[in-house]
């Protein structure tokens, strides 16, 4: 099948565009954000640089480069995030560079933080405890790097091999009592709300790591808030939710497999087709744009909801939402023989797409200067380009895509504009969160409740036992000491007659005597009622039970029958 992207209409204004800005970045390590809290948005990247030029921060503000700070080591990822809720609210940059997270406010160093050292091989450890010579500890540790790899040494053990023979004795001699740990690097690096879900309200970090561990760092101490293992390396991470209340993230491994973290517990999603270039969340799905030209919808249950053939190699993706429009977008590039394309994605439905000269390796979407949406992008040659989205673009007349599973929800609902009541509704949830959350809580246990006790009685008092449905009531005649109890049964299946049938009286024999304890059923007709009779002998004037059971092969219906005080002779 042959894929073509189509110009549907023309909804961008091409802003600004430098071909000469040699930038080389991923979309990770981009981000936009109001640096002085003057209202007007800065584009953000760490640019990796060349052979010949080092990584540099770089701050751009509309068409100009108004800051650059060189970074020691090369970044990982790049976020915005607002530390403390003091007025104006100016944010910090958080840069991830190796084992340390560098926070950058009015773009000079504000904070370091740095993860902590972590345990090496216990086997490691014995070498340089029961090494005898160098030249024995060397070949051990080579025994060893092989076995284990050389980046999962500790630094003392990679410093020795890395050595000249000639300067390995004075080495040993001086870390021969130094502890076996190694330094960890950060794979991803993502935010996440602390409390309340504001623009400009505190976020927590969201870190992964090289040694498969997840760290939750506070904002406003920078300190290790939580810490999870993991069951592999992370190097996708996606979070919703606050970290105060509820929150969601979303673990990619580099084999594809799709992890969850809620309530601090971790357990496997989805086994992905191909390796994702990235992901997304929309609502209570996930979307990821995978290598075999694929992009796929899963539930947050790990379901597949969807898949969508891309005309061309994905190479980055990023988030595009519309609050304007109630739209939550997904935008992904692609790589043609041709250029480049972007696409922009609405669930399974293409909603718009556009062609560039070049292959798209970085891509942002969000507000830029004091426009409201802007996607901001940089070439595989290193060229930035600046489109800002239309006023009156509309993205209703997209083109309908071939997917697996096509299911009637996908279908894009007309939602009206927000009402006045809507969004006083919006900030009576702002304000009270924690109560209505813990209303949610007590009302969810009260559902709990109401339906375990429904469910017992069902399961005294009826069944549904495939085909078989069955009505059972009871009587009782008599005043004492002998009773006559008549049971009524009943078929209420139209299209199935059940034969084989018998009843059971289950009784306590020191109160009662049931003189046919077992009566066999005659077939059941539908419309039909089958009366079943038996004596019962009263032995002390006390009120008992009977349990009535109706079964064939297995009990399909049970019944309990609360007797009366009987007259009983003296």
């Amino acid at each position: 099948m042959c894929y073509r992207i189509i110009q549907l209409q023309q909804l961008w204004i091409d802003a600004f565009t430098d071909p000469q800005a040699s930038i080389q970045t991923f979309s990770s390590c981009m981000t936009l954000a109001d640096l002085n809290a003057d209202d007007n948005c800065k584009l953000i990247l760490a640019d990796l640089g060349s052979g010949s030029t080092h990584v540099k921060l770089k701050v751009y503000n509309g068409t100009n480069l108004v800051s650059e700070v060189p970074l020691l080591d090369a970044p990982s990822s790049l976020v915005s995030l607002y530390t403390d809720n003091n007025d104006p609210h100016i944010p910090g940059i958080a840069v991830a560079c190796g084992a340390n997270v560098l926070v950058y406010r009015n773009c000079r160093p504000y904070f370091k933080f740095s993860l902590p050292l972590v345990d090496g091989s216990s086997l490691e450890a014995d070498i340089w405890r029961q090494r005898s010579q160098v030249t024995q500890l060397v070949r051990l540790l080579e025994d060893l790097s092989r076995e284990i790899g050389y980046s999962n040494l500790s630094a003392p053990s990679q410093q020795l091999l890395a050595l000249d023979p000639s300067a390995r004795e004075e080495f040993a001699f001086k870390h021969r009592h130094c502890s076996i740990k190694k330094q960890t690097m950060i794979t991803c690096m993502t935010t996440m709300k602390k409390n309340v879900a504001d623009d400009h309200a505190v976020s927590c970090l969201v870190l992964a790591t090289e040694s498969s561990q997840l760290f939750i760092l506070d904002p406003e101490a920078f300190t290790i808030a939580d810490k999870y293992p993991l069951n592999s390396v992370a190097y996708l991470l996606s979070a919703t939710g606050l970290y105060s209340v509820d929150y969601c993230v979303l673990m990619v491994s580099q084999t594809g497999f799709v992890s969850v973290m809620k309530a601090g517990v971790v357990c496997g999603l989805a086994q992905l087709s191909a390796c994702p270039i990235g992901i997304a969340q929309v609502l209570r799905t996930f979307v990821v744009a995978n290598m075999d030209n694929t992009l796929q919808g899963y539930s947050l249950k790990g379901t597949k909801q969807w898949t969508v053939s891309l005309p061309g190699a994905p190479v980055t993706m990023a988030s595009v939402p519309l609050t304007n429009q109630a739209l939550h977008l997904v935008a992904v590039t692609v790589s043609l023989d041709s250029g480049g394309g972007v696409m922009l994605y609405s669930g399974p439905q293409l909603m718009h797409s556009f062609l560039t000269p070049q292959p798209i390796s970085a891509l942002v979407f969000g507000r830029y200067g004091r426009e409201e949406h802007a996607l901001v992008s940089v070439s595989d040659s290193g060229a930035l380009s600046v489109k800002l989205l239309k006023r009156t673009a509309q993205f209703g007349s997209g083109e309908r895509q071939s997917s697996v599973q096509d299911k009637p929800h996908n279908i894009k609902l007309l939602v009206p504009k927000k009402s006045k009541l809507f969004v006083e509704q919006t900030l009576r949830e702002r304000e009270q969160y924690k109560e209505i959350h813990q209303w949610f809580h007590r009302a969810w246990l009260g559902l709990s409740v109401s339906a375990s006790e429904a469910y017992v009685n069902a399961l005294r008092n009826a069944t549904v036992c495939q085909r078989e449905a069955l009505k059972l009531t009871a009587q009782v005649l008599g005043l004492g000491p002998k009773l006559k109890v008549q049971l009524f049964l009943e078929n209420l299946a139209s299209d199935y007659i059940p034969a084989g049938l018998a009843v059971s009286i289950v009784f306590d024999s020191n109160i009662y005597t049931v003189h046919q304890p077992y009566i066999p059923v005659p077939m059941l007709v539908f419309g039909l009622s089958c009366c079943l009779e038996t004596l019962v002998t009263c032995h002390l004037a006390v009120a008992g039970q009977l349990t009535v059971l109706v079964f064939a092969r297995k009990i399909l219906l049970s019944a309990v029958i609360n007797m009366p005080s009987a007259a009983v002779p003296p």
